[in-house]
């Protein structure tokens, strides 16, 4: 028996024993860190953490409070992503998912991490974790038909690609795709007719065999730089055929942007892509989520040169504008995303804690206003609304706010609840009536003591 096995079989018999969730999911984490290749076990550890989080009360995608207080955690596995660090980055988005365990951000960085590593059958399973909590999630959808036709499971790509197509109706790759897939399983067929025939000769089939070849290796996996020139090179074919096709330059800037980071390149073929057809509602996007790219890579570069220069002053300032830019754009490029999707509430949600961030509070509470109409962003949107009352000063209303958004809160000790109560004690507390403060403070010790500075809280209140 290995390593792993061993610790498998242990978290086995703790998750029959009452009380012993926490147990079984470290045992389980500890043996995919030994054999990561293991999909029944991943599965099972899923299970677990699912299990733990419901009959603790919790929300299983996670929630703003633990975005906030994962933070360093998050930067460091888009780091680790960013350097290409598969199987560290497989290790600690595992970590966080055991809070969040169907968070659809982290199950989807899980899956491109497994699939980077060629465990192609774990890959698909995240893919479809994603697509069970966000069954419009047409990249996991992608994906999922991908590498579906990737295990030559066609009638399975083609489903997935039908979804796509069914979220995007305007999604030119899922036609493509679609029509590819069909005509590959019908050659298959054919094939396999005429294999069975008495003539058995295939002389006739070798044209369409190697037109089937070439789709193939259009649609291959790109691992490699050199897989990505490759494709690049198909590309080009394409568009010297269809030179006025803005999707190709589209397709191609996607290229350049996703496999090899040439972020110049990648900007050329979507302006190239807008000059053709400066309607293509897709290229705004692009080119937002480049900018996006760049700006990360601008202050991922200029952390590791803080780093290596041990707290220099000119490399503290550079990574300061860095910041500051990327704020100003993300503020810009949310405002314009949010224009052009009215219905999408959680774009209204982001770009409104932008503004809060930023200090835009009634500007924020616009976008907040709108974005609680989604019940997913109900309870989150009530209590940053109170936030920015509370930065306005606005007392009693921010005591409203916060106090809607208890109610709606179903753990009781939850990171979200005890950060609400925080808040209501310290607007109390801010209003003149350390009384109603002391009472909240409190209420956050009975299930959490160590929780931010609240035993100080209470002492000083107490002392008074």
């Amino acid at each position: 028996m290995g390593a792993a096995d061993q610790f498998f079989q242990k978290a086995e018999q703790a998750l029959k024993k009452r009380g012993s969730l926490d147990y079984a999911i470290e045992l389980f984490q500890q043996g995919l860190q030994i054999d990561p290749n293991r999909l029944e076990e991943r599965r099972k550890l899923r299970n677990a953490e699912v299990r733990r989080c419901q009959e603790n009360g919790g929300n299983t995608l996670g929630g703003t409070a633990i975005m906030l207080r994962k933070a360093l955690h998050v930067t460091n596995i888009r780091k680790l992503g960013m350097q290409k660090k598969w199987e560290e980055q497989i290790i600690e988005i595992e970590k966080f998912l055991v809070e969040a365990p169907q968070n659809p951000d982290m199950n989807m960085r899980l899956a491109l991490a497994l699939e980077a590593t060629e465990r192609l059958p774990s890959s698909i399973w995240a893919y479809n974790t994603v697509v069970e909590v966000d069954p419009k999630n047409f990249e996991a959808l992608k994906a999922l038909g991908r590498l579906y036709a990737r295990e030559k499971d066609i009638e399975k790509a083609i489903a997935c690609w039908e979804r796509v197509r069914a979220v995007r109706p305007e999604d030119q790759d899922a036609g493509k795709s679609i029509r590819d897939l069909s005509a590959s399983m019908m050659m298959a067929k054919a094939e396999a007719r005429r294999a069975e025939s008495s003539d058995g000769s295939f002389r006739d089939l070798l044209k369409d065999v190697d037109e089937a070849a070439k789709l193939q290796k259009k649609g291959a996996l790109i691992r490699t730089e050199d897989d990505a020139h490759s494709a690049i090179d198909i590309k080009m074919e394409e568009i010297e055929k269809e030179p006025q096709n803005s999707r190709l330059w589209r397709d191609l800037g996607d290229l350049y942007m996703k496999h090899l980071r040439a972020f110049d390149k990648a900007k050329e073929c979507y302006e190239k892509a807008r000059a053709i057809d400066p309607h293509d509602l897709f290229v705004p996007e692009r080119l937002g989520k480049l900018q996006e790219e760049i700006f990360e890579n601008e202050i991922f570069l200029a952390e590791q040169k803080l780093r290596e220069s041990a707290g220099g002053a000119e490399a503290e300032a550079r990574l300061a504008e860095a910041r500051k830019s990327q704020s100003l754009f993300l503020l810009e490029e949310y405002q314009r995303r949010v224009a052009a999707h009215p219905t999408d509430y959680g774009l209204k949600f982001k770009y409104g804690d932008m503004l809060r961030i930023a200090g835009r509070n009634d500007e924020a509470i616009a976008q907040f206003q709108q974005a609680r109409k989604d019940p997913k962003f109900a309870v989150n949107s009530q209590y940053r609304i109170g936030n920015c009352f509370f930065a306005k000063k606005l007392y009693d209303l921010a005591i409203s706010q916060y106090s809607a958004a208890l109610v709606g809160i179903s753990e009781a000790d939850s990171d979200l609840a005890k950060s609400v109560r925080y808040d209501l004690a310290e607007v109390h507390a801010a209003k003149g009536e350390p009384e109603k403060a002391l009472d909240y403070y409190e209420q956050i010790m009975a299930v959490d003591i160590n929780y931010q500075d609240v035993s100080k809280k209470v002492d000083k209140i107490r002392g008074m």
